[in-house]
């Protein structure tokens, strides 16, 4: 399975903080990491993908000024604000971009960023943040366990000066992995995948080589697809073990066996329905696997409901599966989802990174052909997904490992 992609991209951001270069391995292929390798290179520093090899160098970072579009098409961009804050003391770029999936502002790193000691100020197309002395340890509690801002927080505070408090911090296992990554360069940092996490400012990182794990929504992405189509396929997951995402394939219906370095995913006759899911911050359900799970309902054998608790556009998929025969009734961010026995194929096109995979996975799942365009969507986040597909499907109907 291809490398993390919510975990590699602040990492690479987190490259920047040292003078000495950084190494990743098992990185995926996908457009994003290429997107934020073409916006760290406009700080000085160097990103280059060799394979699956990607090899970062804060040596000659000079700036914290970003001037090109891609700041602005790729979300993680933003992760740059903490990162240049905390090595040059400054930073400017323009709004980040990537999905439409609803409003994500950048508020609660602003904010952060402001109890640090940072002047910042919100311009009509970019945002200027500037940091007179080094910044400074603070004790900051998040409205919401935000991810993002719980990174950019990370990244700003690991080279502050003193101790800086997280509090209702973001316990995604990608935020548990990008700890570790930090540490390893030497940050001091202790409560990682817990809602409060303590920071000890360093005035030096090194250099370090990581071995990325597992991409947990892509290996839900294509167990979903067995989920909804029948077969048995086995996941080679290495060191990862994405329980939250196991224990829902259970519940619509699949056996599971555990191997070694990976699971084997078994699905006879149609998904179950689920009586209820709700999307929230981790340990809760994944708002990413939303749109991967309502796919796959839309043929189980009952009445399924979903609430989406974190964002407030992401079921405009529903449209594109209701060309494909899909049941599904919504009001507000609650969606109903009555079983069909049959999906037919349909020109649908992707809205953003998930939705495009959950219109893969009902692709899948139909009968007849089914065209999915606005394809870079899904590219921000899969490898060579029809490879990976056919593969699939070969192991689903043939049992092969």
């Amino acid at each position: 399975m291809q490398g993390s992609k919510n975990a590699v991209l602040p990492m690479m951001a987190a490259a920047v903080l040292s003078e000495e270069p950084c190494v990743i391995e098992n990185c995926p292929d996908i457009t994003d990491v290429h997107a934020m390798a073409e916006v760290i290179q406009e700080t000085g520093a160097g990103a280059v993908l060799e394979g699956h090899r990607l090899i970062l160098s804060g040596r000659d970072v000079h700036s914290g000024q970003i001037e090109g579009k891609k700041a602005g098409e790729i979300r993680a961009s933003v992760l740059l604000l903490g990162a240049l804050l905390a090595r040059t003391g400054q930073a400017c770029m323009d709004y980040p971009g990537g999905c439409s999936i609803g409003s994500r502002p950048v508020n609660y790193h602003l904010q952060a960023f402001r109890q640090m000691g940072a002047e910042v100020s919100e311009e009509e197309n970019c945002i200027r943040c500037v940091s007179r002395d080094r910044l400074h340890g603070a004790s900051i509690k998040l409205p919401f366990p935000s991810v993002g801002a719980t990174e950019n927080i990370l990244l700003a505070a690991v080279r502050a000066d003193g101790t800086t408090w997280i509090q209702n911090a973001a316990r995604e296992p990608e935020i548990v992995e990008f700890c570790g990554f930090l540490k390893k360069m030497g940050a001091g940092i202790e409560g990682e995948g817990t809602s409060h996490i303590v920071i000890q400012g360093r005035k030096k990182l090194r250099g370090i080589t990581w071995k990325l794990g597992t991409d947990r929504i892509a290996f839900l992405t294509y167990a979903m697809m067995v989920a909804g189509c029948g077969g048995d396929c086995f996941f080679s997951l290495g060191e990862t073990h994405p329980s939250k995402e196991v224990s829902i394939l259970a519940k619509l219906g699949c056996e599971l066996n555990f191997e070694k370095q990976g699971v084997r995913v078994l699905q006879k006759g149609r998904p179950k329905s689920i009586a209820n899911i709700c999307t929230g911050p981790y340990p809760g359900f994944p708002t990413d696997g939303q749109s991967l799970i309502m796919a796959v309902l839309t043929k189980s054998s009952g009445i399924s409901m979903i609430e989406e608790g974190v964002f407030d556009n992401r079921f405009r998929m529903i449209h594109q599966l209701h060309k494909m025969g899909a049941n599904i009734d919504y009001v507000s961010n609650h969606a109903c989802i009555t079983g069909v026995t049959k999906l037919h194929g349909a020109d649908v096109s992707a809205d953003d990174l998930r939705s495009g995979a959950g219109l893969l996975i009902a692709g899948a799942m139909a009968d007849g052909e089914t065209i999915v365009t606005k394809e870079h969507f899904i590219q921000r986040g899969y490898e060579d997904v029809v490879e990976k597909m056919r593969q699939i499907s070969l192991q689903a109907s043939y049992g092969a490992t």
